[in-house]
């Protein structure tokens, strides 16, 4: 109802505007009507209960089923649960304009970036989805959303240097134990968590991991990692089966929050930005790739469904390309 009358208005004044007054017009005017509810009269009864909530939990008790994580499904309820309580509609009720109009001032209020932005609308658009193959709705509201645009940031590997900087500052035999792990074994920090003493194989030196979508996949131990997990695990004096544990009684499992506090001190004592989990495992792949190894096994390797996600993790130098170039072209 609301883009219709904006319609209208644009098209009376088509004649007088030009086509950047027309936009500018639009934009203001669809602004303007995010706050009013607009309804033709009818006189049909209209059901006025707020009805989100069933199907909000609908969505994720599917969610749990398909045994999605638990971070994903946090995620999800977060930003739906927002949007749903902002617009405070039944979900056949919804329309664009309210979706416009929540991430408008989300982005005013808590000043998040683009990226985040867009992220936030393939949410809105999974769910309404959802509800559309239910035939709960007929319409997916997230049509009449464009995507948002962001600037895409080469996120960088950490450099040989950087590594061994990072090696240096590790003050205790956990902390190394866990920087070779990461670069080893390239898991990411939730799986890592959920490791025990008993996923190891020390003949073998791999690490039956879960990871996403519940699905075990085998990572593998190089000879520094070797060396300082079994270090690590033959100092400790708790009996905790944790791979890894706090320093300090009652050493309980490690967190997601407690490893990246772990490697960030690290950072700061190494004089290296951006030291985190995921740092490390695209570190580990971008060398894989650098020495050689197929995409195909390093994406198995992470435990990726899509190559295409792989790539995304993979970085390639231009000193890499200058040599390639240097030795294809020099015949």
């Amino acid at each position: 109802m609301k883009e219709q009358i904006v319609m209208d208005i644009l098209r009376e004044m088509t004649a007088i505007l030009t086509q950047e007054q027309l936009m500018r017009l639009k934009e203001v005017v669809r602004v303007q009507l995010c706050g009013y509810d607009i309804r033709k009269k009818e006189t049909a009864l209209m059901r006025t209960d707020q009805n989100w909530l069933n199907y909000l939990q609908m969505y994720l008790d599917g969610f749990r089923q398909n045994g999605k994580s638990t971070g994903t499904i946090e995620q999800y309820n977060l930003h739906l649960s927002r949007m749903l309580s902002y617009v405070a509609k039944n979900v056949q009720d919804i329309e664009d304009d309210d979706l416009i109009s929540y991430m408008y001032k989300y982005r005013a209020l808590r000043k998040v970036s683009n990226r985040y932005l867009n992220n936030m609308r393939l949410v809105f658009n999974c769910f309404f989805r959802w509800l559309q193959r239910r035939k709960v709705i007929l319409r997916n509201p997230v049509d009449g959303l464009e995507p948002i645009k962001y600037r895409q940031v080469v996120k960088k590997p950490l450099s040989p240097e950087e590594l061994e900087k990072v090696r240096c500052a590790c003050e205790r035999e956990r902390d190394l134990a866990i920087v070779e792990f990461l670069y080893s074994s390239a898991v990411r920090v939730s799986e890592l968590c959920q490791l025990n003493r008993e996923d190891v194989s020390w003949q073998a030196d791999d690490v039956l991991v879960l990871g996403k979508g519940n699905k075990e996949r085998e990572v593998y131990l190089n000879a520094r990692a070797h060396l300082h997990l079994r270090q690590y695990l033959e100092s400790r004096n708790d009996n905790d089966p944790a791979l890894f544990v706090s320093a300090k009684a009652p050493h309980q499992r490690l967190t997601r929050a407690g490893i990246r506090n772990i490697l960030s001190r690290i950072g700061a004592i190494a004089g290296v930005e951006n030291v985190h989990p995921h740092r490390f495992r695209r570190t580990s792949a971008t060398d894989l790739l650098r020495m050689g190894m197929p995409i195909e096994q390093v994406q198995e390797l992470l435990g990726h469904v899509k190559i295409e996600t792989t790539r995304l993790y993979c970085t390639v130098t231009k000193e890499q390309v200058r040599a390639s170039h240097r030795r294809y072209m020099s015949a």
